[in-house]
């Protein structure tokens, strides 16, 4: 893995004067050898292939179809997730080729992102296996809330979900006890990133932003991924990094309304900063409340 070429100015998540929307190359530098003592696993060539196929004036439907279809087990993964419940899909997809006129080339690669990104770091153990089942749930609630606003689509959530944490899952194989430190400071996130760069000198946020890039997710994506945990700051001008913000922020404060910490000052602002962005409704913000108590989101 190679490290990330990026502005040099920029303040922390934490701070509130934002110089420049990407971390500073000091952050990146200790991220990338905090990731160094990590076992992160490579990205699919398929994942790469394809994400390099979005970068053209005119992606091919049909090659991004037959780069999924070399690995069958893949596309099984693929067809059985593309028409998971979470999804509420109103026609069962059947095959790649329908998957590709029906959700898109866009919101397809970020499936088989997700897909391959599961494949890859779902087998955690220990205490991993406490992150990774809560990413998979904040991915989960992030996919329902972007149900209910605009301009991102399910598929992206579901992937934003999955990522905007993944440092998390790094660090839960550095260091001993950091799965009771993300359970006992879920309500707190400031006060996890503090431990965590006390004691690698580097944040999840950061860490997943260089993984983002690294694995080649979009720009917005993986600036969502590093500001996650920060206030608004106009001086992110791409509206879909601040949905993607308020998504997960939003998703968090739900989890922690599930466990019974949601009233800790963090999550406060979580939710009123969320609420403001995403401009959901009173009953589909009542609705979402009632869900995360009568499902138990987090339990």
């Amino acid at each position: 893995m190679t490290s990330v070429s990026r502005a040099d100015q920029m303040t922390t998540p934490s701070q509130c004067s934002i110089i420049s929307p990407y971390p500073p190359k000091a952050a990146l530098e200790a991220a990338f050898q905090a990731v160094r003592k990590a076992r992160v696993p490579q990205i699919p060539d398929v994942v790469l292939a394809l994400r390099a196929e979005l970068t053209r004036p005119e992606p091919n439907l049909r090659v991004v179809a037959d780069l999924i279809a070399q690995d069958l087990a893949l596309t099984g993964q693929i067809l059985k997730k593309v028409n998971a419940p979470i999804f509420a899909r109103r026609t069962k997809i059947a095959s790649v080729q329908q998957a590709v006129m029906l959700l898109g080339i866009n919101q397809l690669v970020n499936l088989v992102t997700a897909t391959s990104i599961e494949r890859m770091l779902g087998d955690a153990k220990g205490s991993a296996r406490v992150v990774w089942e809560s990413i998979m749930e904040q991915a989960r609630v992030a996919t329902i809330i972007s149900g209910l606003v605009e301009g991102i689509g399910s598929e992206e959530a579901y992937l934003f979900g999955l990522m905007h944490d993944v440092g998390s899952l790094i660090f839960a194989d550095l260091l001993e006890n950091y799965g009771y430190e993300w359970v006992l400071r879920f309500g707190a996130p400031q006060s996890l990133m503090e431990h965590e760069r006390a004691a690698l000198g580097a944040d999840h946020a950061t860490v997943g932003f260089l993984l983002a890039s690294t694995w080649q997710l979009p720009e917005h994506l993986a600036l969502a991924i590093y500001h996650h945990h920060a206030a608004r700051d106009h001086a992110l001008d791409d509206p879909r990094v601040h949905s993607l913000i308020a998504i997960a922020q939003l998703s968090h404060y739900l989890i922690a309304l599930s466990l019974g910490n949601h009233e800790l000052p963090e999550m406060i602002a979580y939710r009123d900063a969320a609420r403001r962005e995403l401009e959901l409704s009173e009953d589909d913000w009542s609705s979402l409340c009632g869900r995360s108590l009568q499902d138990g989101w987090g339990a």
